[in-house]
């Protein structure tokens, strides 16, 4: 595989570009709803042209997807997969948890991703083999055979609708942001995080952060998981964990659905 330094250096300037234009619009944006009633706002779809434009421009051969718009750009193996303001609720709620979203996919395998939390002034990268960083900062996650009961645990909100909460170790949290819970997790913020509904921009940045921190993937039906084969499912069918191997194992021994 390519050593995809070129791609790494360009779309972390450009996460940061995006992240300096929604830092300066955050105060003003205008919501609306979308048919799956999730909001929606002017940034979003203002941030997700500029991302495209910039890659098409860099990249013309790579296809480019998100989640305002349809596909386009090149036929080539590479995919492009945007998110440009993931948790558009925090922010519209000024709660400040929401990031920009940039992975790379070719042949269906994740192999870049780079998220920009423009609230908390944060950059996440990773390449496939090179391993996760933070504003420089190598990220190893810590892993232990327990969850305290003072550890993060985070389950999104559709999944909390679908676990018995009872049944999940240490203090529950839904971030609300799917790009922080990963990357959070890979920062060793959470302990877990849980999934279900995200669709491929919501994790196909993310999943390279956090498995390139030490993470694993696996499903309450005892399933584990690729980073290919995660972002394949999309979206998530069934509750599924990302976590350090052991802590995993934990979570999917006694994780259970609600009767």
């Amino acid at each position: 595989m390519a050593t995809l330094d070129l791609e790494l250096a360009f779309v972390k300037e450009l996460a940061l570009e995006a992240a300096a234009v929604a830092r300066a619009r955050a105060a003003g944006v205008t919501p609306q709803k979308k048919a799956n009633h999730s909001y929606v706002t002017d940034l979003d779809h203002d941030l997700e042209l500029l991302i495209r434009e910039r890659l098409a421009a860099q990249f013309p051969d790579d296809l480019l997807t998100g989640e305002e718009y349809a596909p386009s750009g090149g036929s080539g193996p590479r995919r492009w997969s945007i998110d440009p303001i993931d948790g558009t609720g925090n922010l519209v709620h000024a709660l400040p948890l929401w990031a920009i979203s940039i992975g790379l996919l070719d042949a269906g395998e994740p192999v870049l991703g780079v998220i920009a939390i423009p609230p908390l002034g944060e950059l996440f990268w990773a390449v496939k083999g090179q391993g996760a960083f933070r504003d420089g900062i190598r990220l190893r996650v810590n892993d232990t055979d327990t969850l305290h009961v003072q550890d993060n645990v985070c389950v999104g909100t559709n999944a909390l609708r679908t676990i018995d909460p009872r049944t999940l170790p240490g203090r529950l949290r839904d971030l609300g942001s799917a790009c922080c819970e990963l990357t959070f997790v890979a920062a060793g913020r959470l302990a877990a995080a849980t999934f279900l509904g995200e669709q491929a921009h919501d994790v196909a940045a993310g999943v390279v952060i956090t498995t390139e921190a030490g993470c694993s993937i696996g499903t309450i039906d005892g399933q584990i998981l690729t980073p290919a084969e995660w972002v394949a499912s999309t979206p998530v069918p069934v509750p599924t964990f990302v976590a350090p191997p052991r802590r995993l194992a934990v979570l999917m021994a006694k994780a259970r659905r609600l009767a």
